[in-house]
């Protein structure tokens, strides 16, 4: 298996424990915005000293302004996306905003045709299908 592959078979199976595991805190009193500031802070202490570990912050003179930027506008749009994500798991099922959530793969790969030019095989356009009728199942009722 090649290590990419490792690491977003963890990274998914990872990412589908964390959320669960809000929702449960948040069934005990928790609210939303307490909830994901405990998650945040975990998140930014563990990333810091990954980075601090594995020399990740040596280079972060050589980061040009453009670049800043890009990391910028990601960081802002993940606030955003969890901010609301927390929102939605508090009053609704996490399986249903998980699943509608994933829907966000068919925005990625979209964006990641048009600005960086990765082609769309018919292998990922079926896939592509297949979450936007799963998630259009979830919304209608």
């Amino acid at each position: 298996m090649e290590s990419w592959l490792g690491y977003a078979l963890v990274a998914m199976l990872t990412g589908g424990v964390a959320m669960v595991f809000a929702k449960m805190g948040m069934n005990n009193n928790a609210n939303e915005h307490l909830a994901l500031v405990i998650r945040t802070g975990v998140l930014f202490m563990m990333v810091l000293g990954h980075a601090l570990y594995a020399g990740g912050l040596k280079s972060a003179r050589l980061i040009d302004n453009k670049t800043l930027t890009w990391f910028i506008l990601a960081g802002a749009c993940t606030a955003v996306y969890w901010i609301l994500y927390f929102k939605a798991i508090k009053t609704a099922d996490v399986s249903v905003v998980a699943t509608i959530d994933r829907a966000g793969i068919l925005v990625t790969v979209g964006l990641s045709y048009f600005l960086l030019n990765e082609p769309l095989t018919p292998r990922l356009l079926l896939g592509m299908g297949v979450i936007l009728c799963g998630t259009l199942i979830l919304i209608w009722k």
